[in-house]
């Protein structure tokens, strides 16, 4: 055929473009390799051990749990796990639908390291005030109202107790929450991690859901209330570690009100707004930070991760990115190798700082 695209003058630069894209979507990130286990991090044999596995759950209902007043007067929940001394904390910014009974393993190793650790639920979900009529709802009226919550945890709650080091470790939504936080509170935290975070969507979402948003919240396609009947290990997309995966599940079966459901265009809209919000403030961010990208992500879009650190790099940061070799987006909750190869460097990383 004389017209077709294989037999055009224009084969070559079509070639050629299509190479550039390829390559434009390759992290070319340093790989994590296996480490030993030299902050004793939890194994999934220990977690298998019905004594461990109790210990854990025993050591988290002894962190002091309350509520404080959010923006637009939505409850804010939250958890700490305080050392005696006052040496080093961690505040975790968790992900969407997620929850500090989800951090329960997390929490544990952070505190036996000498952390202490605060975590509080973002606002829509978990034990925090639902902003919908139907609660299942994943709903967010202003984005910036997760920065602000957050902000008021850490000057109410966190601040006041003199830590000598403060540092985020944030996962996935909290992560666009927490890269917000650094840009607007550059002198907030010593050294910050984060976890598969989220700075973009798999391209055309952002354009499809500015189009379907509007005034009443509704459900994005193929998203409902939360199911039972999908939360099976198999076939997901967040972990290799089943061990983990069911105490996930287990531990929001424990407090049904935590649970929460998919996105509505309204959530989805709001983040891709605030994706440009952070593209374009990168150069205010002044703390120092880690990230860690998935091999095998399917929730949000890896390839804005190299996006986002070749754009901090160019305006001089501070920042290092590894890919997890044979990972999913649950870095934090992955099998022994993967969780242990990313929290070994974020636990070396902080000891920078």
């Amino acid at each position: 055929m004389k017209n077709s695209i294989l037999h055009s003058g224009n084969s070559k630069y079509l070639f050629l473009v299509l190479i550039i894209l390829l390559f434009s979507c390759n992290r070319n990130f340093s790989r994590l390799s296996k480490e030993k286990n030299k902050y004793n991090l939890t194994t999934m044999n220990e977690l298998g051990n019905k004594a461990y596995s109790e210990k854990i759950e025993a050591f988290y209902d002894t962190g002091k749990k309350g509520t404080f007043v959010g923006k637009a007067d939505v409850s804010i929940y939250y958890r700490i796990f305080e050392q005696k001394n006052t040496e080093k904390v961690v505040l975790i910014s968790s992900g969407r639908t997620e929850a500090a009974l989800k951090y329960k393993e997390l929490i544990f190793d952070l505190f036996n390291n000498g952390y202490s650790v605060y975590i509080h639920d973002h606002r829509g979900q978990g034990l925090s005030g639902r902003m919908t009529e139907d609660p299942q709802m994943g709903y967010i009226d202003t984005f910036q109202f997760y920065i602000d919550d957050m902000k008021s945890f850490y000057e109410n709650y966190l601040k006041p107790k003199n830590h000598k080091k403060t540092y985020l470790l944030a996962h996935s939504m909290g992560g666009a929450i927490g890269m917000t936080y650094l840009e607007q509170n550059p002198n907030d935290f010593n050294a910050a991690a984060f976890s598969s975070p989220m700075l973009g969507f798999k391209p055309p979402a952002c354009a499809v859901v500015k189009v379907l948003d509007g005034e009443k919240p509704k459900y994005a396609i193929g998203e409902s209330e939360y199911k039972d009947d999908k939360t099976t290990f198999k076939g997901n997309t967040l972990t290799g570690s089943e061990v983990r995966y069911d105490r996930m599940m287990d531990a929001f079966d424990k407090v049904p009100k935590a649970k929460l459901g998919g996105a509505t265009y309204h959530w989805a809209h709001k983040s891709c707004q605030q994706y440009d919000y952070i593209f374009s403030n990168i150069e205010k961010i002044n703390t120092p930070f880690i990230l860690f990208s998935a091999e095998n992500e399917q929730i949000i879009d890896p390839y804005a991760h190299q996006k986002f650190i070749d754009a901090a790099k160019k305006s001089g940061k501070y920042c290092i990115a590894y890919e997890v070799n044979n990972a999913q987006h649950e870095l934090l909750i992955e099998k022994d190798e993967q969780r242990i190869e990313t929290i070994n460097k974020a636990l070396d990383f902080y000891s920078k700082y």
